[in-house]
C-alpha cells in the first residue's frame, strides 16, 4: 500500500521498509529468566513446530478517496498566480483495504486459580495494528491524508525515513474508517470461519503489540490449549541458524531458514519507531511478514521480524530486521504480562521436558 501515510511506507505489512532498529539496552538475561534446556532438533520437527505457533493477522479498513487537481489563474497581462487546488468528489463507496501481517502465539492456557489470565495471546508488530490503536492515522473527511506521487517522495536509509520533496503538491486525498475494532486471525490456509482478536497492549517505539483472542463482543474468548512459543533468555548471536514462518505478500504460510548476520545495529528513530539494537538476518521475508517469530535451532523464540533495509527503493538482500527477544521479554515483564514469559513450555515444544 505505497499510498498509505508517508510514515507508514517504512513498515512491513503496510509498505516499503527501510532500515529498522530500536529498543532499549539488550540484556543477556532478565532477573526472572532461567536457563532453558537445549536438545538436538531435526529440520522436520522445527518446521512443524514453527508453523504450529504462527498465525496470519488481518486488519480491515475502508478507504475513501478523492482526486486533487491544481491550477493557476492568469491575469490580463499573462501573469500566473499561485497554484490552487480543485478537489474532486469523495468516492461514493469505500475501497476495502486489508493490512496483512503475521503473529506468533506466546500463551494459550487456562488456570482455574487465575482465570483472569486465561486465554490465547499473540505477539505481533505495533505497526500491523496501527490503525486500531492510533486512530489519528485514519484521517477523516475533514482532516484527510494527502497522497503524493511516488516521484515526490524521498526515501532515506540512515536514519530510515520517507519525506516529501519541497514544493510537492498532493495528487489525491484519502481517509479510512474501521468496519470493526478487531483483528482477524487466520490459523489455517483453508480456514472458513472468523477468529477475532483485540489489542490489549502495544508500544510504538519498540514496535510491539500484544493481542488476545476474543469473541465478536470483545470479551476474552474461551480459547486455550493451542501450541505456543517460549522465549529464549539469551540474546541473538551472529552466525546462528534461525527459522521463520510468515505470510509474505499476504499469502499464508511460508517457512524459511537462514542466519543472523548482525546484532545491536543502531539506525536511529523514524516514524515513531526507534530503530536501534536491531538484529539483522539473511532470512527470506516480504511485506506481510511483519510480526513473524524468529526461532533458533532448538525452537525457542528469539526475535520478532519487523523491517528490511531499503536503498534507492530496492530491498537489500540479507537486510531483514528483527526486534531482539530479550527486549520483548523485558517489555512484557514491566508491562504486567509476566505470566506470558514465565509460563511452562507447551508439551509439543521440541525443548519441552516434563
Amino acid at each position: 500500500m505505497k499510498y498509505v501515510k508517508i510514515a507508514a511506507l517504512i513498515l512491513f505489512g503496510v509498505g516499503i521498509l527501510t532500515l529498522g532498529a530500536f529498543t532499549p539496552t539488550i540484556l543477556a538475561q532478565t532477573e526472572t529468566s532461567t536457563t532453558l534446556p537445549t536438545v538436538a532438533v531435526s529440520d522436520a520437527v522445527l518446521q512443524k513446530w514453527v508453523r504450529s505457533v504462527t498465525v496470519q493477522i488481518q486488519v480491515n479498513l475502508d478507504k475513501w478517496s478523492r482526486n486533487v487537481m491544481w491550477y493557476q489563474e492568469v491575469d490580463a497581462q499573462g501573469n500566473r498566480g499561485e497554484w490552487k487546488p480543485r478537489y474532486g468528489d469523495w468516492s461514493k463507496e469505500p475501497e476495502r483495504i486489508v493490512v496483512q501481517g503475521t503473529g506468533v502465539i506466546i500463551y494459550s492456557q487456562y488456570d482455574p486459580n487465575f482465570s483472569d489470565v486465561a486465554g490465547t495471546y499473540i505477539l505481533t508488530n505495533a505497526h500491523v495494528v496501527d490503525y486500531l490503536v492510533q486512530k489519528d492515522k485514519l484521517g477523516s473527511r475533514y482532516n484527510p491524508i494527502d497522497v503524493y506521487d511516488e516521484k515526490d517522495l524521498i526515501i532515506s536509509t540512515y536514519p530510515p525515513s520517507v519525506t516529501v520533496k519541497p514544493g510537492a503538491r498532493p495528487v489525491a486525498q484519502m481517509y479510512f474508517t474501521l468496519p470493526s475494532n478487531y483483528v482477524c486471525i487466520k490459523y489455517d490456509e483453508e480456514q472458513f470461519f472468523t477468529i477475532y482478536a483485540k489489542v490489549v497492549d502495544f508500544d510504538q517505539a519498540l514496535d510491539i503489540a500484544l493481542l488476545q483472542i476474543c469473541d465478536p463482543q470483545g470479551k476474552p474468548a474461551r480459547v486455550w490449549g493451542l501450541p505456543y512459543a517460549t522465549f529464549r533468555d539469551s540474546p541473538c548471536m551472529v552466525g546462528e541458524e534461525v527459522w521463520i514462518c510468515s505470510a509474505p505478500l499476504g499469502i499464508p504460510f511460508s517457512i524459511d531458514k537462514g542466519r543472523i548476520n548482525q546484532v545491536r545495529l543502531d539506525l536511529g528513530p523514524s516514524g515513531g519507531i526507534v530503530w536501534n539494537k536491531q538484529v539483522k538476518l539473511d532470512i527470506a521475508a516480504a511485506p506481510g511478514s511483519s510480526g513473524s517469530g524468529i526461532f533458533d535451532k532448538n525452537g525457542y523464540l528469539i526475535a520478532c521480524l519487523h523491517g528490511v533495509l531499503v536503498y534507492q527503493g530496492n530491498y537489500i538482500r540479507g537486510g531483514q530486521l528483527a526486534i531482539e527477544g530479550t527486549l520483548i521479554r523485558q517489555w512484557l515483564m514491566w508491562r504486567g504480562w509476566a505470566f506470558l514469559v514465565t509460563a511452562k513450555p507447551h508439551p509439543n515444544a521440541p525443548y519441552y521436558k516434563s
